[in-house]
């Protein structure tokens, strides 16, 4: 693919994506998806790493990108490309398009992938019982409720470390997740592989509830170029209650922590729920103006807890959150990112209440642990 070819593909297609060809996504299982946003591609278990990358499935994910085709795939991923009120929100697929902007792999090939980027998920390990979680994301929550803990088998963990460090000339970003990441020992067998050089972004989406002389955490800290996303859902009895075995405490001097690393960023992100939504404005300033993160993502409740959503909020607090909102959306309204996802918080404020099941939800979780969500959040009940 010559210049002018790729010129138009990536200024001139309207649903061009990189990530079919660049990108390759480890889902808790070990199972090989799209992207965060896309469909299971490829069962390791039953097809090697390669013929995975090059099966029926990806060439023809690659082709309807090609023909400019809009698959149920991609939906989700563009359907979040317009929710700025200027249309500005870039989502996944501008930002792989711009990693991958210099891959050497040929566009009008269906069958050919170029390592860029990583997006490792590996296991559901993790040491929290976050209230917006579930048993699939986390190997606590699993435990609680008795069901199985995702992992991704060693034997397909190691051929996906192998091929990573075989293939790694033109790797731009690993991004790791889970679970928690600095828990899963397969991110440390992969990190001591991987050359630590300068043009390589290690992403790490955190609890920040791990101690200090952590193996995988030493290692990421080796790189010269490293970007840590905190999870914050609230601060001090708030953050503690949300992250359940979290502690507030153990977050700030985490934080003072990585602050003392002049290789490493920091950026917050917050789950947009009944009990952060009257919250967000007061965390975003304090992570963008106190700790001096570079950035702050909101997320909507998903992973199936959707009685949690904001939009069951009662009528008089959803007015208050939507004024405040707004508020909030003028001071950063030159934060694309920022903006973007307050727009996205707006438009779930827009819907119509579908259930009320929160409150018996916490009642449940105050049974387990005993404590009392009605004393922390009065006005919701």
């Amino acid at each position: 693919m010559d210049a002018k070819q790729k010129y138009n593909l990536f200024q001139k297609t309207k649903h061009f994506c990189t990530a079919p060809w660049n990108l390759l996504y480890v889902d808790v299982t070990g199972s090989i998806r799209s992207c965060n946003a896309g469909d299971f591609l490829g069962d390791p278990s039953k097809q090697s790493l390669q013929q995975i990358l090059s099966n029926k499935k990806y060439q023809d994910l690659r082709k309807n990108i090609l023909d400019d085709k809009v698959t149920d795939n991609c939906k989700n991923c563009l359907k979040k490309e317009n929710i700025s009120s200027a249309g500005k929100y870039t989502g996944l697929r501008n930002y792989y398009n711009k990693l991958s902007i210099h891959s050497s792999v040929d566009y009008s090939d269906t069958k050919q992938f170029k390592l860029s980027a990583l997006d490792l998920h590996w296991s559901s390990l993790c040491n929290l019982k976050c209230v917006t979680c579930w048993a699939v994301q986390s190997s606590s929550i699993a435990r609680e409720q008795n069901k199985p803990i995702n992992h991704t088998p060693p034997k397909i963990a190691n051929e996906i470390i192998d091929y990573v460090v075989k293939n790694q000339s033109e790797l731009k970003e690993i991004y790791m997740s889970g679970g928690e990441p600095t828990l899963i020992k397969y991110n440390l067998k992969l990190l001591k592989k991987i050359e630590k050089r300068s043009d390589l972004l290690i992403r790490v989406n955190t609890n920040m509830q791990w101690r200090q002389d952590n193996q995988v955490l030493k290692e990421i800290l080796k790189f010269p170029n490293v970007l840590f996303t905190c999870s914050i859902d609230g601060m001090g009895e708030e953050f503690n209650y949300i992250r359940r075995g979290g502690n507030w405490n153990t977050t700030l001097k985490n934080i003072k922590f990585l602050q003392s690393h002049p290789n490493v960023e920091m950026r917050a992100n917050t789950v947009f729920f009944v009990l952060t939504a009257q919250r967000i404005p007061q965390i975003i300033d304090y992570f963008m103006e106190e700790i001096g993160s570079i950035d702050h993502t909101i997320n909507q409740c998903s992973m199936g807890q959707y009685h949690l959503r904001s939009r069951n909020l009662p009528s008089n607090i959803k007015e208050e959150v939507r004024e405040s909102l707004k508020r909030t959306f003028e001071k950063y309204k030159d934060n694309l990112n920022i903006a973007g996802n307050i727009t996205n918080c707006l438009r779930e404020l827009d819907n119509n209440a579908s259930s009320d099941g929160y409150k018996e939800y916490f009642d449940n979780i105050d049974k387990l642990q005993g404590s009392n969500w009605r004393k922390l959040y009065p006005e919701l009940t």
